[in-house]
């Protein structure tokens, strides 16, 4: 039996895919924190708005209300987003899941072949001293 475990490379392989797969979910998530902070700082926009409007002239209510108009469209493109956003935050949730149960499956593996190595080893010692021991009982005898 070898000491060196036979599917290493595919361990390390599966530890580079959950880190890869951790680094697109955290990601994911800096875009997400990024886009409500966006759509909050949108909202604090039109309520301002909202306000200097109320103590504008006529003609610069309509520029207010085509403004306003306008940050509400944008506040609604951004509200699509963060609802894709979290959809792929989801679905990336699972893939770092999948990821991280595949390694551990090799992480098993490994540990259990260390396990049999070790019993293996220690087979092979009780057999050395079985061999030492009878040895000397022959000698003794002659």
């Amino acid at each position: 039996m070898k000491k060196q475990f036979r599917l290493q490379k595919i361990l390390e392989y599966r530890e580079r895919i959950v880190e890869i797969e951790k680094g697109k979910l955290s990601s994911l998530n800096t875009k997400l924190l990024e886009n409500r902070n966006a759509i909050m700082a949108t909202q604090k926009e039109i309520d301002s708005k909202v306000e200097e409007s109320d103590s504008a002239s006529a003609p610069m209510m309509l520029l207010y209300d085509k403004y306003i108009k306008k940050l509400n469209d944008q506040k609604s493109a951004l509200i699509k987003t963060r609802k894709q956003l979290e959809t792929a935050v989801e679905i990336q949730k699972k893939k770092v899941l999948d990821a991280i149960e595949r390694h551990k499956v090799m992480e098993k593996l490994k540990e259990k072949h260390i396990e049999n190595f070790r019993s293996y080893l220690n087979k092979e010692e009780m057999k050395l001293i079985d061999e030492l021991a009878v040895s000397r009982s022959g000698r003794g005898d002659e």
